[in-house]
């Protein structure tokens, strides 16, 4: 049988009969190489504990899941949930309205996943977006309401972070709890930037107090429900461009309301309570 014969039959391209026919020639076998394909990145053993997580927290997110398989070795593991535990202890009772909740998150725009009609054997090379258009975000709120939104689309360094204290935290914190008062807690997770020697030597000199956070812990921030409701608008307006993204993310900071960021500050004793409850690992939240 000739190879256009044979490709006719199959419904597949001449190419494609013609690498099989020469493969089977070289190797006597048509069986795909053992080698071949995407490598795993996990074990077994790992699939498992994966498997387990989900099963035990469905709900939990998946920097919550990846923050907890970071610290998956059994020493670490066992220090970082004492650690939790005994942050939770020692903040349930903490009295959170003057805490200001900040963090950054990232924001992508929405990218179409077209589909395209092609002919039996037609090899089809679908145009993709390697690099989508991305829009970062710092916030913070408290007790009192939402504070200022600072957007930047260059990657955050120190440098970035204190001109964000200067303009967004210092004008948040006026506006939350009136000029000159220095009685609030600033919480910030535990990345480096936070913890750099130029925001440190800052928040030092302007009297500001950064609360003890334990580490790989966004399922104890509720700032984390705030992004993941702006990504859930966003998804659903299926945003294109920079100034779309801009825009719809302001409009829905801007919408939330005094009642939703007293709900979440007002959680912090029940975030406390699940934290011990599970001996320190992850929670739903």
């Amino acid at each position: 049988m000739s190879i256009s014969a044979a490709a006719k039959a199959a419904k597949k391209s001449k190419a494609f009969v013609r690498r099989w026919v020469e493969r089977y020639k070289a190797t006597k076998n048509l069986n795909d190489h053992p080698d071949r394909g995407t490598w795993r990145t996990t074990t077994a053993k790992q699939d498992k504990v994966i498997i387990g997580l989900f099963r035990r927290t469905p709900a939990l997110t998946l920097r919550a899941a990846r923050a907890y398989l970071s610290n998956n070795k059994r020493g670490v593991r066992r220090s970082m949930l004492q650690k939790r535990n005994a942050w939770a202890t020692e903040n349930i009772g903490r009295n959170w309205s003057n805490v200001i909740f900040s963090d950054e998150a990232s924001f992508w725009a929405w990218v179409p996943k077209n589909r395209a009609w092609s002919t039996p054997g037609e090899k089809l090379v679908q145009r993709t977006v390697k690099h989508p258009v991305k829009l970062h975000v710092w916030g913070c709120f408290s007790k009192r309401g939402f504070g200022c939104l600072e957007l930047f689309t260059q990657n955050l360094d120190a440098a970035k972070l204190l001109k964000i204290y200067k303009k967004g935290l210092l004008k948040s914190a006026q506006k939350m709890f009136g000029a000159g008062n220095n009685n609030w807690i600033l919480q910030e997770d535990n990345d480096p930037k936070h913890r750099s020697r130029l925001c440190t030597s800052w928040k030092r000199e302007n009297g500001i107090v950064t609360l003890d956070w334990p580490s790989q812990s966004p399922d104890a921030n509720p700032i984390e429900n705030v992004w993941s409701l702006i990504k859930t608008k966003l998804a659903g307006n299926r945003v294109y461009t920079l100034k779309q993204i801009n825009q719809k993310i302001r409009e829905t900071w801007r919408a939330m309301p005094l009642e939703y960021a007293e709900k979440l500050v007002e959680s912090m004793p029940r975030r406390c309570q699940a934290i011990l409850d599970n001996g320190g690992d992850w929670t739903v939240y």
